[in-house]
């Protein structure tokens, strides 16, 4: 047995005696000396990273310390046909391909199993990275994705990039490249993302951060690019028309709820209006946060729930349940805490990032002085004292974070609705669809709520005729919305961070719509594949991007 939750030492040897070998760290070298030992050729004692038995208990060897700027390279399994057969037996199903050009991360975040395990960024050459991309392309698979933990971070990066374009150009496919970019983003990764979104293949550039608090990234051995910088690369990424995206982590030791909505604020603040992903802190036991000191240093108490898979369909065929563990509280966040931070943060990501309240939160900030953090917190408290598609699934929420927290068996972090088709949405997701699905009631119900923010302001109904308007819905065959103010340029500049006066003038704003017949094509074309690119309302959209079934 190996993998990322296989915890160091020989203890699952003593709770699963049916496990022969422990492989701890990578598997590929240690997996190839293990059958050297059942053909008698080597012994285990002299193969690196497992644990076995032996007459005199068990035994654990050390392991190998990978050296930075070694070339790693292994066989291929699309290059040597292993694929060839699934494709050809599955030609109804559309497939995306993974590949490493490198492999390993240079930095030590505690709650990441790379910082234990010293994982030294290698090279995959590049003979081999080119020859997978030539596979992908000529057996017209959809997508490409790839393992790497910082890409662009290598001169070879922006290469590799100019050949996917290339083969997409030759062949049509892949047709979007998606992987995790340098955590500190630089001048190429902005080449990177220009040269892909100019073909349409970005699948978003991520500007991370984890957290924006600075005792919490110090407790995580973290350091964040400056705010300054931040600013900087939105700025850039905005005035050249690519989506970024910024992710944070849920449950870090030293967050408070008021350092973690705070921060969230500040991201607000700082121009991230196109998305931001807000993922739970995972406990993994190979990781520096897995170590018995640092669980114990701060106090960090986790809830094993079922494995969180969105955007998949439920499939129990094998009857194996997978679990994984959430941190839930910690020596600064109480359970209570965890369960009102996922609530806040559910909130923003539907009503901000995915456009329902997006255009009155610009507004109310620029106009009305009133703080992002402020809008979204009474927002939520609006949200359990109504009765409407967002306030039942919010309710509902609460509910299984609950659960989550009192160690209900099967409490999970994802909702599945046969309406918006077979898959399993994550709660935000989830959360806007519900919405979608009685638009103009849900909105009926929020016009009083929002109406409390503008005391008698004339703008008020023509605004809320605008942000009804600009979401995307099925059966929806309008082309345009006519207003008495000029929105759309208004708010393309506060997408910006840019603030200017908003004119009174009649203006006509295309809707680059397409006619969506089908809830669960909708679904995952709009919320699902188009959320990181800010694809659920119509403003700024050109309509150049192609939305075939």
């Amino acid at each position: 047995f190996g993998g990322h939750h296989i915890a160091p030492g020989g203890a699952l040897l003593e709770e699963c005696p049916f496990i022969d070998y422990l492989i701890h760290g990578e598997g590929e070298e240690a997996f190839k000396r293990l059958l050297l030992c059942a053909a008698g050729l080597e012994v285990p004692s002299e193969t690196a990273g497992i644990s076995y038995r032996t007459e005199n208990g068990t035994v654990t060897t050390p392991n190998e310390v990978c050296t930075a700027g070694e070339v790693i390279d292994y066989p291929s399994p699309y290059l040597n046909g292993y694929f060839d057969k699934i494709l050809e037996e599955n030609k109804d199903l559309t497939f995306m391909g993974l590949i490493e050009t490198t492999r390993g991360c240079p930095n030590s975040c505690s709650y990441c199993d790379w910082s234990n395990m010293k994982s030294r960024i290698r090279k995959f050459p590049l003979e081999r990275v080119f020859g997978e991309i030539d596979w992908i392309s000529e057996h017209r698979i959809y997508g490409l994705g790839s393992a790497d933990s910082n890409f662009g971070i290598f001169e070879r990066d922006e290469h590799i990039t100019d050949y996917i374009i290339k083969k997409f150009l030759e062949n049509g496919y892949p047709r979007g490249y998606q992987t995790s970019y340098a955590k500190n983003s630089n001048e190429r990764i902005f080449r990177i993302g220009c040269k892909l979104e100019k073909y349409h293949l970005s699948k978003g550039i991520t500007l991370s951060f984890q957290s924006m608090d600075e005792k919490t990234l110090e407790n995580i051995g973290r350091k964040n690019i400056s705010v300054e910088n931040y600013r900087e690369l939105m700025d850039m990424y905005n005035a050249a028309g690519i989506s970024t995206y910024t992710e944070l982590i849920l449950g870090l030791p030293g967050e408070t709820y008021e350092s973690f909505t705070a921060g969230i604020e500040r991201l607000l603040m700082l121009g991230q209006h196109n998305s931001i992903y807000i993922h739970n802190c995972e406990w993994l036991p190979c990781s520096m946060m897995g170590t018995p000191g640092y669980t114990e240093k701060y106090r960090i108490k986790t809830a094993r729930l079922p494995l969180n898979q969105p955007h998949i369909e439920e499939d129990n065929s094998d009857g194996i349940p997978e679990y994984s563990r959430l941190v839930i509280s910690t020596c600064t966040m109480t359970e209570k805490d965890w369960i009102n931070m996922n609530l806040f943060s559910f909130t923003v990501q539907c009503f901000h990032h995915t456009g329902l309240f997006q255009l009155f939160a610009l507004y109310l900030y620029n106009e009305k002085k009133v703080g992002y953090g402020d809008f979204y917190k009474k927002t939520l408290s609006w949200l359990f004292l109504s009765d409407n598609a967002a306030s039942r699934v919010i309710r509902g929420i609460k509910d299984r974070l609950t659960d989550i927290v009192n160690g209900v068996e099967g409490a999970g972090f994802v909702a599945q609705d046969e309406r918006f088709g077979k898959v399993r949405w994550p709660f935000e997701e989830y959360l806007f669809l519900c919405c979608v699905w009685e638009l103009d009631a849900f909105y009926d119900d929020a016009e009083k709520f929002l109406a409390g923010f503008f005391d008698g302001d004339t703008v008020f109904p023509e605004l809320m005729r605008f942000q009804r308007a600009m979401i995307k819905r099925p059966f929806n065959k309008e082309t345009e919305i006519v207003s008495a103010y000029d929105f759309e340029d208004y708010f393309l500049n506060a997408l910006e961070n840019k603030r200017v006066p908003l004119k009174k003038e009649k203006h006509t704003t295309a809707l680059h719509a397409v006619y969506y017949d089908d809830w669960s094509f909708y679904a995952k074309k709009v919320v699902w594949f188009g959320r990181k690119e800010n694809r659920n309302i119509y403003l700024g959209e050109n309509g150049e991007r192609s939305e075939e079934k």
